[in-house]
């Protein structure tokens, strides 16, 4: 009896394992020739921190079906650009952001502490402190990584040559990658790795951000 219930829980984990369907960043080997093996590792907590995400918010085991579903949700919000859904809370994004390897998150993006001059209810404000701004890099070795993809996918082509002229996540970028995501296969690291940094570069928007800085004040 203990055997065929122990048999069963092997059975469901690996069910729940292989819906969830983790990602295996060895295979690419592009990944792998411009990032080390503990910065791999550390892109693999990222992505997973997002899969987690993810599956909570559309409540799919498949990581597939879920990561189409959530950037769906996106693009339907979208229009409404004080309103579009964000998947993560801010300073819960910050946290696990922070937490992870400085080197590897240097390689993806930079965060800004220090607004100079913003405009908020009519009024105008200057020089704010810990006012946090998460950036996408157009050089560092994620901009690399593009690069070496992009020599054999036009889309990343595309991605790397529109970051290097807009200096970050241009919209364009980020209405092309919602118009055609259902042509992309999340199972592939080089996708989902995109989609993963796609999602955690989703910032709130500027009013929300703006009346959660005055209230901490």
């Amino acid at each position: 009896m203990n055997k065929i219930k122990y048999a069963w829980l092997i059975l469901t984990g690996l069910t729940i394992f292989s819906c969830q369907q983790r990602i295996n960043l060895q295979s690419d080997k592009d990944l792998n020739e411009v990032f080390t093996a503990s910065e791999v590792k550390e892109i693999e907590k990222m992505i997973h921190y997002v899969d987690d995400r993810v599956i909570e918010i559309t409540g799919n085991k498949d990581i597939e079906e879920a990561y189409h579903q959530l950037i769906d949700k996106i693009n339907q919000t979208m229009q409404d650009s004080s309103r579009f859904f964000v998947p993560f809370e801010e300073e819960a994004k910050y946290k696990f952001l922070e937490s992870i390897d400085t080197t590897v998150f240097n390689e993806f993006w930079y965060m800004s502490n220090h607004i100079r001059k913003t405009v908020y209810k009519d009024s105008i404000y200057e020089n704010l402190d810990n006012y946090k701004l998460l950036e996408l890099k157009r050089n560092g070795k994620y901009s690399d990584y593009l690069e070496r993809i992009g020599k054999n996918d036009a889309y990343f082509k595309s991605v790397k040559e529109t970051l290097d002229m807009a200096g970050g996540l241009a919209p364009s970028i980020v209405a092309s990658f919602q118009k055609i995501h259902t042509e992309f296969d999340f199972t592939i690291p080089k996708n989902r790795l995109w989609a993963t940094v796609f999602i955690l570069s989703i910032e709130e928007p500027h009013d929300k951000k703006m009346e959660r800085y005055l209230n901490q004040k």
